[in-house]
């Protein structure tokens, strides 16, 4: 039962409403407005307070005014209502049951990188005040809740700012292959999603940054130029963008790197070492005045790394590009790193000359040859990559036939160790091997191969001379998959071409 203080309450709330009709009596039709409170979503968007009721015949509608144009369709009892105002503030005429009870609806939001249905639920004439003791009142017309992030410095009020809600989308980046991140713009600003649950608002040099940015959004100042790339991967990207400058940390010492401008710079002592992903040096990494840390999902194992450095107020990333489906979709997040440190004509650029050879290689007939990728591992097991990894995608993709098939298990790995004699079974008889030498190093002759293990002497591929080996810089260089496939086509083809990445052994 409610509070005698609550019912006052409720009757001023209703004399309220009462006093704000307007009736056409004439008409049978009633009409009056009713503040509301909302809560569900991140705060982002709300629906504009106060809300027109409209009772007719005994039916009660309410139109919501969003106060973002990109809701094309919303929920309620199991209906679907679509946007009366495309183009616009979302707009929505919908059935209301009861006035004292509050009211769940769905709202579909297009504003990420796909459509996300969002369940909310609205207060009509502030009764989630009224019926609950010290309520938490919202601090946005809609009850929402928005600032620039948990450990981000405060901002100081700038009339000049623009409301985080009231920016309008202006563009999306089109992406080829990449589905782990995408970039929206905002006029000036631009919104960056990695993933599921990272969000980054890219605020350009002397732009204001918008109020009430909600707090699941890291807001970024540009520009970004004292970053610490824990990333191997994630390196030879931002090099190869063209934004080496706005790196002064790595988790390499330089004689580690295989990518030469990075080592270069490193010797040179424009980018220091600071420690490895799971024990960075924080007193390094402060005297820096880091801005950004690129990190890989390993930070995942590390998470007290993480929220050490995010309360030092070092905004993280975690990057996801080894987990894109498509191999080129590695290869597309130069243009995210190009966006990130304002470099996006000389990412974009070099990005479109590496997806022209690409494309070149794999326009070029299937050749039918059964391809085996490998290495010796210590214990002498063999260590191959799962189907659906990324090298034997390109293994497919250039016109091979990878040995290993079926099924991929559930773990994240993307190699799997399998004994000696299974090898044999499936990859004596393939016309290439190719040896991995990213663990064990490189290898230089057949007979170190024969060494490893004397089975290999009764390999097809051994036998014909067709045994390549990777060099060791290979897996440090993200940019150079086109350079990969051309090498891998070649093998295949037998073309008397020079190679990138591939070593033949003899």
């Amino acid at each position: 039962m409610l509070k005698i203080s609550h019912r006052i309450k409720l009757l001023f709330i209703f004399i309220g409403i009462m006093l704000t009709v307007t009736s056409c009596a004439s008409q049978g039709v009633t009409s009056y407005d009713v503040d509301i409170t909302m809560e569900g979503g991140s705060g982002k968007a709300y629906i504009i307070s106060p809300v027109t009721i409209t009772e007719s015949d005994g039916t009660i509608t309410a139109k919501l005014v969003w106060s973002s144009p990109n809701y094309d369709y919303m929920i309620v009892d199991g209906v679907k209502y679509d946007n009366e105002t495309p183009g616009e503030s979302s707009t929505f005429t919908v059935p209301v049951k009861r006035l004292d009870e509050p009211l769940t609806v769905i709202g579909d939001t297009v504003a990420m990188s796909t459509p996300h249905e969002i369940e909310y639920v609205i207060y009509w004439g502030g009764q989630k005040n009224s019926d609950a003791e010290n309520a938490d009142v919202p601090d946005n017309p809609a009850g929402g809740k928005g600032n620039a992030g948990k450990n981000a410095p405060e901002i100081a009020k700038n009339s000049d700012a623009p409301s985080y809600d009231g920016l309008e989308q202006t563009g999306v980046m089109d992406l080829k292959y990449a589905e782990r991140f995408s970039v929206e713009m905002y006029g000036e600003y631009k919104l960056i999603h990695v993933d599921e649950d990272q969000d980054f608002l890219l605020v350009p040099d002397g732009v204001p940054v918008p109020a009430d940015v909600p707090d699941d959004i890291t807001v970024l100042q540009m520009p970004l130029d004292s970053s610490y790339i824990v990333s191997t991967s994630a390196m030879d990207l931002v090099s190869k963008a063209g934004a080496l400058g706005s790196v002064s940390m790595s988790s390499l010492e330089a004689d580690d790197w295989h990518v030469d401008e990075v080592r270069t710079t490193m010797e040179r002592g424009d980018i220091v070492y600071a420690g490895k992903y799971k024990a960075p040096d924080y007193e390094m990494i402060m005297g820096q005045g880091c801005d950004l840390a690129v990190e890989n999902t390993m930070i995942y194992h590390e998470p007290a790394v993480k929220e050490k450095l995010e309360e030092l107020g070092i905004p993280v990333v975690v990057e996801m590009s080894s987990y894109e489906e498509h191999p080129l979709g590695r290869l597309e997040w130069i243009r995210f790193y190009g966006t990130l440190f304002g470099t996006e004509e000389t990412a974009d650029s070099y990005y479109d000359e590496e997806i022209s050879k690409a494309q070149f290689v794999m326009e070029q007939p299937d050749t039918g040859l059964s391809v085996a990728f490998f290495h010796v591992t210590a214990s002498g097991m063999i260590n191959v990559r799962k189907p659906g990894d990324y090298i034997s995608k390109m293994i497919e993709m250039s016109g091979g036939h990878y040995v290993i098939t079926g099924k991929d298990d559930d773990n994240m790995l993307s190699t799997m160790n399998i004994q000696m004699e299974d090898f044999y079974a499936a990859a004596a008889d393939a016309d290439i091997i190719i040896y991995n030498s990213t663990i064990g190093g490189e290898i230089g002759s057949l007979d170190e191969l024969i060494s490893k293990n004397k089975l290999f002497a009764g390999f097809k591929a051994v036998k014909n001379g067709r045994v390549y080996c990777t060099s060791e810089d290979f897996f440090q260089k993200t940019t150079g998959m086109a350079d990969f496939m051309n090498d891998l086509h070649n093998a295949f083809t037998g073309s008397s071409d020079e190679f990138v990445y591939l070593n033949r052994v003899e």
